[in-house]
């Protein structure tokens, strides 16, 4: 399969770009195009693409580059590691998927056979593994319990012992984990020590699915009673000695590094984003912030299928030019009859606006949606569950972005048809601004997230994108800020400013978790906090930012596939007062009676409300004196109120024509002379190409910006 992936999602002039591509063909081609329309329905305008000039277009040496996924613990070699004499290997483990596959839990172990590993066989019993001999416990561990384990060997007598137990507050009654025997003394492996995995042909393998816990290795046998003292909980200050290592997972959670209290500073690094500032074995539920309690958070979960860094080498790069104009673009890779898109987006240089208007694209939703519906092919998003059935909270920009492409993506309407998303749908914007000769600068959600304010101040209008869904406090902030100072915003979407979003120092990776909402999975009890920031997440509304307060509507229903003879999306119903005069500077050129976005889409349907949608709520922030435009009504069943609004389930509880299930048009000017815009849709952008962009969504978009332009 021809795909691939950049290094970032945008860049400025005289940034590099660089791109990792994976193809079973000998060659394949490159060439830089801008993105004008990506959908190639006939009922729009087609896939519309320019040529780029430039000398990264050309032939590149083809390379087929496998994912290699599996999160573990790496810490590099260090003499005092291998353990050629007594020690003891201690843990708390909470597994998930025992009886799958052998799994390691902690092991420094090479090609060569050498060295140790204590894990779980395929049928969940606890094995200790010296070289080729190993002993094993007598019953598979329990799932999804805790259990405190232990691993003694003795280097003079070959004496080993297996023992192991639940955590004291557990009430099930179980046979003996434990097991002894005599094994060989370790050749001492030079290979590195993992957590979670085994060294396997180079790489890590025999991956652990589940929980752990303060992973410890002590020079010596412990005692019965010092492994019951570990067993009551672990405290790094007073460890039994000589201790090796003693790995803290509470400390450092938002970053890579996994700190050796053991005081030798033997820290490791985390491989592919295991799930950190996760509850341990000793969390009470006196309080879900790690910040107050971090040794209740002391474990990590791993996963055989968790991906965050493909580590595709490098197949070309682009130099962006200094001329080359803001706009979304893209790598064009051919390869025999295969083709794909590597989109990227070009903005305007640092601290310079090249158009009065800005689009602000939805970068962290594009990463949140990830490689949705390609599961099978070991690519995950936020939208997805691990093998175990853990909701992925972690998504990176590092690997291929399946939806994150020009044309139309793999969900399907109810006739069976793909329709338009993300990316896709932000392109009928952009040809649309095109059309019409607007110029535009586009700006990302990282750079909004990392610049704040001062990014946007640059210009008199901001669109978002069709769904900007996951924003960060830091985002928010600054969209405020901008409205404060007089900026306008056009919110031409739905389902937005909804979810509780972190980045990572780098700029790679954003972090979700899902205590509440409406939500494909739901975070464990007492898990709702982020590793990244420490900040608790879920939905803005449960921390008083509901997206009413700041655009005027917010998220209320949604749906699909509906086979109701009403269809899926609806047009909108005029109800605002042409008196009053910012009502008739916006609906100027549509008739009073007129149904705005009453025609085919290149979304779902016939109507311009679809998808997800808003409704206006002075309850939940809508500004006093906002107006409403125009309402959508009379959806489907399919459409449900959201989850964010239930309070409890009834007979009522799916009937048809519910007060809330509705997609708003809201405009509000602020104290400051700017104005509010917003739409309640993300089917909006969808209907702005029908009748070669001659219809009411295109007249009211373009009296909105006119308005907001001047």
């Amino acid at each position: 399969m021809l795909t691939g992936y950049t290094d970032r999602l945008s860049a400025r002039p005289g940034e590099v770009l660089s791109f990792m591509v994976s193809t079973d063909a000998p060659v394949f081609r490159a060439e830089i195009v801008r993105l004008l329309h990506g959908d190639a329905d006939p009922r729009g305008p087609g896939r519309r693409e320019l040529p780029v000039e430039t000398v990264a277009n050309g032939e590149y040496p083809g390379i087929e580059q496998p994912l290699f996924p599996g999160s573990c613990v790496v810490v590099a070699d260090r003499t005092e590691l291998r353990l050629t004499g007594d020690f003891t290997l201690f843990a708390w483990i909470c597994p998930t998927r025992p009886g799958h596959g052998e799994q390691v839990i902690l092991a420094k172990e090479g090609a060569d056979k050498a060295g140790y590993a204590l894990g779980l066989t395929d049928t969940g019993q606890l094995f200790l593994r010296i070289g080729t001999a190993r002993i094993e416990g007598p019953v598979p561990v329990l799932d999804r319990r805790w259990h405190w384990i232990a691993a003694r060997h003795e280097a003079g007598t070959g004496a080993a012992r297996l023992s192991a137990g639940l955590h004291a507050a557990d009430l099930s009654v179980v046979g003996e984990f434990g097991a002894a025997g005599h094994l060989p003394n370790a050749a001492g492996s030079d290979a590195d020590l993992l957590i979670a995995a085994s060294m396997q042909d180079g790489r890590p393998g025999q991956f652990y699915n589940g929980l752990i816990a303060d992973p410890c290795i002590f020079g010596k046998c412990l005692t019965d009673a010092e492994i019951a003292a570990l067993a009551q909980g672990v405290d790094f200050a007073v460890l039994p000695q000589p201790v090796i290592a003693a790995w803290d997972f509470s400390i450092g959670s938002d970053g890579p590094t996994v700190l050796d209290a053991g005081g030798r500073g033997f820290d490791g690094t985390t491989n592919q984003m295991p799930v950190r500032a996760m509850t341990g074995p000793h969390w009470n539920g006196a309080t879900n912030d790690p910040r107050i309690d971090p040794r209740g958070y002391c474990a990590i979960h791993f996963h055989e299928d968790s991906l965050s860094d493909a580590n595709w080498r490098q197949s070309f790069t682009f130099t962006v030019p200094d001329d080359l104009p803001s706009g979304a673009y893209a790598a064009r890779l051919t390869a025999g009859d295969e083709t794909d898109h590597l989109p990227f987006f070009v903005c305007p240089p640092e601290g310079r606006a090249t158009a009065p208007l800005a689009l602000l694209v939805p970068t962290f939703t594009y990463l949140a949606y990830g490689s949705e519906m390609w599961r099978d092919y070991g690519l995950n998003c936020l939208y997805d569950r691990y093998i175990d059935g853990a909701g992925v909270p972690l998504a990176s920009l590092r690997h291929p972005i399946k939806t994150f492409r020009p044309g139309r993506g793999l969900l399907k309407s109810v006739t069976g048809e793909r329709f338009g998303r993300h990316l896709c749908a932000e392109l009928y914007f952009i040809d649309w601004l095109n059309a019409i000769g607007q110029s535009v600068d586009i700006i990302t959600d990282h750079q909004l997230h990392r610049e704040g304010a001062a990014l946007l101040k640059r210009y008199k209008a901001v669109v978002t994108g069709s769904h900007p869904e996951y924003v960060s406090g830091q985002m928010l902030d600054a969209l405020e800020s901008y409205l404060g100072a007089g900026g306008s915003l056009a919110y031409l979407g739905g389902n937005g400013f909804y979810s509780v979003t972190s980045l990572s120092g780098d700029g790679t990776t954003i972090e979700v978790r899902r205590p509440n909402g409406t939500r494909p999975w739901s975070s464990n009890p007492g898990e709702s906090h982020h590793a990244l920031t420490g900040e608790i997440g879920g939905l803005w509304r449960s921390r008083g930012r509901a997206p009413q307060r700041l655009v005027g509507v917010g998220f209320t229903a949604q749906g699909w596939t509906s086979h109701d003879a009403c269809g899926l999306p609806r047009p909108y119903r005029q109800v605002g007062d042409r008196n009053h005069p910012l009502v008739a500077e916006l609906l100027a050129g549509i008739a009073e009676d007129e149904m705005i976005g009453d025609f085919q889409t290149l979304g779902l349907g016939v109507g311009a409300a679809g998808d997800e949608v808003d409704r206006a709520d002075l309850v939940l922030g809508t500004p006093a004196h906002a107006l409403l435009l125009a309402t959508a009504t009379g959806f489907s069943t399919d459409y449900q109120l959201v989850i964010d609004e239930r309070r409890d389930v009834n007979e009522a509880s799916t009937l048809p024509d519910n007060p809330l299930v509705r997609s708003d048009i809201v405009c509000f000017e602020t104290a400051q002379g700017g104005l509010v815009f917003s739409v309640g849709s993300m089917q909006w952008f969808s209907a702005l190409s029908h009748n070669h962009y001659d219809n009411n969504v295109a007249h009211m978009t373009r009296n909105v910006l006119k308005r907001m332009l001047g």
